[in-house]
């Protein structure tokens, strides 16, 4: 099962997938809706109604429920869904093609067109009766107290998905003290100072391996492999988990750096502004540029502050500049003077560049706490 999140304002919200049962109403409903949601999509596109909601219900609603036999919530459903599509492609400066239905998903109400019992582990659907919830996130028990919002039933491979939106409130905590996380390319390591401190190993290797061997097959077959289906199958698959190695480690990193953040005992994760350097990305080298593309610190930090809230914790984000050749002792300035290992040149004190990294992060980090706090919002992607 899969599951996804989005921070917005002072609310936190998680999207869980679970599987249940795929029986014949069901398939009904899925039917019937998308056959109602290309109506509704025609209608629009024939009558530009000016008052969407008003006009839409009066043109559509009966038809959906007479002639497409959708449950009266489900109508009011489906012809907001419609709508939402339209206006996407209305408020599009470049326009492009009219919106059509593919791989339909059901958009359902809470209270309304679907209802979930966790306690009983079952979900009401309007139309289709009470079904059993088949599978299930392991972490589903975390997310018992949150508010049920809006739902997509979808179909895939024969199984059937619901993908429910969930909300809960996020109440900044009172930060005393943080941990610090340096993100390279094959490890995190997460700490304070050059003692207290842990290395998490990043999958990118593994990424960039799927990646490289879908880029073998483009450059092997040249132009033809965009003609050749079971040539462009395979570079779709190699991409898909490449992004897919990429998308799991973060989730998995960002639950590992809260865990340290709690072992420490404190309330919040420092981390890099790395906002300008991704922007550079397309000036650097070939080989580098493609390698910080895959590391994707935008889905790593974005799972790290995802956790982070999740669990009652602050993310702050701090200045990158010098921070790994800096030193933290005195701020002077060091050489390299071994791979990766670097000495100050006025005070002597040396280490690793990864950990003079974090000591400087979580020297910047807690300075901050007693000024204004540089904060980030998570945007989404998905």
């Amino acid at each position: 099962m899969g599951r996804g999140a989005k921070k917005s304002g002072k609310e936190i919200r998680a999207t869980l997938s679970m599987r249940i049962s795929p029986t014949a109403p069901l398939l009904s409903l899925v039917s019937n809706y998308e056959k109602g949601l290309r109506f509704v999509l025609e209608w629009l596109r024939e009558n530009k109604p000016k008052k969407f909601l008003k006009d839409t219900h009066k043109g559509t609603y009966e038809t959906l429920r007479e002639k497409f036999y959708l449950p009266s919530k489900v109508a009011q459903d489906c012809y907001r869904d419609a709508i939402a599509k339209y206006k996407s492609w209305l408020n599009n400066p470049e326009r492009g093609r009219y919106p059509t239905v593919r791989n339909v998903s059901v958009w359902l109400t809470p209270g309304l067109s679907y209802s979930i019992d966790f306690d009983k582990m079952v979900v009401r659907i309007a139309g289709v009766g009470e079904l059993l919830i088949e599978g299930y996130p392991r972490d589903l028990p975390e997310y018992k107290d949150w508010e049920v919002k809006e739902a997509r039933l979808v179909l895939k491979d024969g199984k059937a998905y619901l993908k429910v939106t969930l909300l809960k409130d996020w109440k900044e905590p009172e930060v005393k003290d943080g941990v610090a996380v340096d993100i390279n390319m094959a490890e995190l390591v997460v700490g304070k100072d050059d003692e207290k401190y842990v290395r998490i190993t990043t999958r990118l290797d593994d990424a960039h391996h799927y990646k490289s061997l879908a880029e073998s097959l483009q450059k092997k077959y040249e132009k033809r492999w965009k003609e050749n289906k079971r040539v462009l199958n395979r570079i779709r698959s190699y991409h898909r988990k490449a992004r897919n190695i990429l998308e799991d480690s973060a989730r998995k990193v960002g639950k590992w750096i809260v865990e340290v953040a709690n072992l420490l005992n404190v309330s919040a994760i420092f981390l890099e502004d790395l906002n300008n350097l991704i922007k550079r990305v397309k000036k650097l080298p070939g080989q580098f540029r493609d390698k910080l593309y895959l590391m994707q610190y935008r889905r790593l930090q974005y799972w790290i502050e995802w956790q982070a809230k999740k669990h009652g914790l602050k993310v702050v984000y701090v200045d990158p500049h010098y921070s790994s050749t800096s030193c933290p002792k005195c701020g002077s300035k060091m050489e390299e003077v071994g791979r990766r290992y670097f000495r100050c040149i006025n005070c002597g004190y040396e280490n690793d560049r990864d950990v003079i990294a974090i000591m400087n992060i979580y020297g910047r980090g807690s300075l901050s706490l007693s000024t204004v706090p540089h904060m980030r919002d998570v945007n989404t992607n998905r």
